[in-house]
């Protein structure tokens, strides 16, 4: 079935002009899409902008979501749908094992959406389905809301948790005074060029953390921890 895109973007225009009217009269009767918060805490504004964007290629139709807001997350083990809303639109995004499901610094995330929350501000990228023109085949999905990047910090341990493999260290960065660190079994801890493990690890030791930080909630899950000498 090939979507005559002329009649079908007037109609989205007519259609998000009168979204705004239904969003006014949402907010007033309390919704329940309207009372779930969007996570935006360091979303750049550029990313909080809502656009719908439609291509028709040889390819199918391609479409664009930006700002998306998460409103639901369901799926099965190979195929999960994101419900999200754009204008005051419902629309549905569905992700499969091919799909390249990244956080807002362009990492890897899991496929399964286990780091996806509702709230979650989302940019979809895929081809518009040929019968349900509010269903989006996504190709990429970038979670903005996942403030998660490669850093490297380097402070005293404050405290150490060791039923839980982690310890607490000084983290003076972007206004952030102490910072989390977890370790698992994939985490190296080094003193010098010798192996350690996570026992030799002592409150008020100097360490350099590398690892995946995750901003939002100023946690860092450690790929290594290297002991520094005592000055």
């Amino acid at each position: 079935m090939k979507i005559n895109m002329k009649k079908f973007l007037l109609g989205l225009a007519i259609f998000t002009t009168l979204v705004s009217v239904v969003v006014v009269q949402a907010k007033n009767n309390n919704s329940d899409d309207e009372d779930i918060k969007p996570n935006t805490a360091n979303v750049l504004k550029s990313d909080l902008k809502q656009r719908i964007q439609i291509n028709e290629t040889s390819a199918g139709n391609m479409v664009w979501l930006t700002g998306a807001k998460i409103t639901e997350i369901s799926g099965t083990t190979t195929t999960n749908l994101i419900k999200v809303k754009v204008f005051g639109q419902d629309y549905k995004v569905q992700i499969a094992t091919s799909t390249n499901v990244v956080r807002q610094y362009w990492g890897k995330s899991a496929i399964d959406l286990s780091e996806f929350s509702v709230g979650d501000i989302i940019n979809v990228y895929g081809t518009l389905d040929t019968a349900d023109y509010f269903l989006v085949h996504a190709k990429t999905v970038r979670n903005v809301s996942i403030q998660k990047l490669h850093a490297v910090f380097t402070g005293k341990i404050l405290s150490i948790a060791s039923s839980t493999g982690s310890f607490t260290m000084e983290a003076k960065r972007n206004g952030t005074s102490s910072l989390l660190v977890n370790t698992d079994s994939n985490t190296k801890i080094y003193q010098g060029k010798n192996l350690k493990s996570f026992s030799d690890l002592q409150v008020g030791m100097k360490v350099m953390v590398r690892g995946i930080w995750d901003k939002t909630i100023s946690k860092i899950q450690a790929l290594l921890v290297r002991m520094q000498p005592a000055h």
